[in-house]
């Protein structure tokens, strides 16, 4: 498993995916340590902060934009793969069906939230050191707020692995990776204006990703994050199973 996972790690690090991922990262949080505002993308209700918050937890609670970058590693990672017809080959001669789907899930799991650990962290200890205590938090208080986002995040890189082996096309995932959140507001602000499902509304809004992230670090109830935590926990569990089953299940006509 080990040299599987180097294997991995060294063609990740040659691909275009790899290279953007990190650049989107580096242009992201330089503008808001240059700018000294939290900027990054939000959907669904609107975000409320304190009005005593430091830069650094503002910008983690906007951490919804790593929905959209931690798409990459599971392109680069797996969908790829299906695309350049190397799947079947690398089956075949080298590991089996079950085996393939594990290291490909481990690695792409663990390396999506190790990738998101070090660009929070090296945000926190640049912005700290360029913008002095005045905009950044105690490491306590910001590891607090980060880490507390994570078991979500591993959902997110979760539903992402068992989308890109579900539908085996590079091009499919991005589109539905991408036009499901933006779906998902739109439908509950829709029904949130219709007084027979406003409660409805009110509800899926609630545990919308980019609110659920926001909640987390900022004003977060323990009753709140218990809930985010199950959900979060259901969503790894059945993603791991519905994806193992379609792939070993299935053909592999790639």
């Amino acid at each position: 498993m080990i040299n599987i996972f180097k294997a991995e790690f060294y063609r990740m690090l040659r691909t275009k995916g790899f290279i953007f991922f990190w650049l989107f990262i580096v242009i992201t949080f330089a503008i808001s340590i240059i700018y000294r505002e939290p900027g990054g993308i939000s959907f669904g209700a609107p975000l409320d902060y304190p009005p005593d918050i430091k830069l650094d937890i503002a910008q983690t609670a906007m951490n919804f934009t790593f929905y959209f970058l931690l798409l990459m590693p599971a392109f680069c990672i797996i969908a790829t793969e299906f695309g350049e017809h190397t799947i079947k080959n690398t089956i075949t001669s080298a590991i089996s069906k079950k085996m393939y789907f594990i290291s490909k899930t481990l690695f792409t799991f663990f390396y999506s939230l190790i990738a998101l650990i070090i660009a929070n962290y090296l945000f926190y200890f640049v912005n700290r050191a360029v913008n002095g205590t005045k905009f950044s938090s105690s490491l306590a208080d910001f590891s607090k707020a980060f880490l507390g986002q994570l078991p979500v995040f591993g959902a997110v890189v979760s539903i992402f692995i068992f989308l890109a082996f579900f539908l085996r096309k590079g091009a499919a995932l991005n589109a539905v990776a991408i036009i499901t959140p933006l779906v998902y507001a739109t439908v509950s602000l829709t029904m949130f204006g219709i007084n027979a499902v406003k409660k409805l509304a009110e509800h899926l809004l609630t545990y919308e990703l980019s609110y659920m992230l926001s909640k987390l670090a900022v004003n977060c109830t323990d009753s709140y994050r218990t809930k985010c935590y199950i959900i979060s926990a259901v969503i790894m569990a059945v993603c791991f199973i519905l994806g193992y089953i379609t792939f070993t299940k299935r053909e592999i006509d790639c």
